[in-house]
């Protein structure tokens, strides 16, 4: 008897994040392109049985698949780059705690002055940012968001007062240099960027949703929004969180 031996699962490449949306689809952001490509409720349901760790819920009743048309689908993506069979091409999913409150920034220590010094950082967080998007993909983004805040967190890291404090300020100074209507993700990195410099260090977070489709950023600490209301991230899923 002929042995055959079976296709090694495949799994998502490290500069590929996925997220199920509403209705069974599934979002990829390839990260390496600054792309999203959506997967239809069939092909998600048959990409399940052969990708590692795709997103699809369990809970769902998944459809009677054509084996030659599942492999067919996962080939695809193969070719694509955005899956693979390497063991060691792997990353974390996207963890976040779910949003569920907007920054106060009418209590604690938000009326420190603003001074010269931070208007100097806000301009030079805006300029950085603007440079990143122009100039590097957002995996590229992401690595250097995470290096830096592996080399300068310290132990006020996480407080919620110097978030509060730094975006109070940040705010106050923005409008002089650009305005955040439709620019989410320059001021979630700008604000990122800036925070960093008076020790803090949140989430930046990038969430899609369907129907219609639609990508929005935002900056975010435990289950807090520092630059948005969070009753409105929450129409959108967190597919990239840095």
């Amino acid at each position: 008897m002929r042995y055959v031996t079976p296709s090694p699962r495949m799994r998502l490449a490290a500069h590929v994040r996925a997220c199920e949306c509403d209705g069974g689809s599934v979002i990829l952001l390839d990260l390496r392109h600054n792309q999203y490509v959506g997967i239809g409720e069939t092909t998600t349901q048959a990409l399940a049985g052969h990708v590692e760790g795709w997103p699809t819920s369990s809970a769902r009743v998944h459809l009677p698949l054509d084996a030659a048309a599942s492999s067919d689908a996962a080939q695809r993506l193969l070719s694509r780059g955005l899956l693979t069979n390497s063991l060691f091409d792997q990353h974390p999913g996207p963890i976040i705690e779910e949003a569920s409150a907007t920054l106060d920034t009418e209590s604690g220590s938000t009326h420190q002055g603003i001074g010269a010094l931070r208007l100097a950082q806000v301009l030079k967080s805006v300029a950085i940012a603007t440079w990143w998007m122009r100039s590097r993909s957002l995996q590229a983004i992401a690595l250097a968001v995470t290096a830096r805040r592996e080399r300068l967190r310290g132990p006020k890291s996480d407080s919620l007062d110097v978030m509060r404090a730094g975006t109070v300020a940040y705010e106050k100074l923005r409008p002089f240099v650009f305005t955040a209507r439709e620019k989410c993700l320059l001021d979630s990195l700008a604000l990122v960027g800036f925070l960093a410099t008076e020790g803090a260090f949140p989430r930046w977070v990038i969430g899609v949703r369907t129907c219609p489709f639609g990508a929005h950023s935002w900056v975010q600490s435990g289950h807090t929004v520092l630059n948005d209301q969070h009753e409105y991230v929450r129409q959108f899923r967190p597919i990239l969180v840095v």
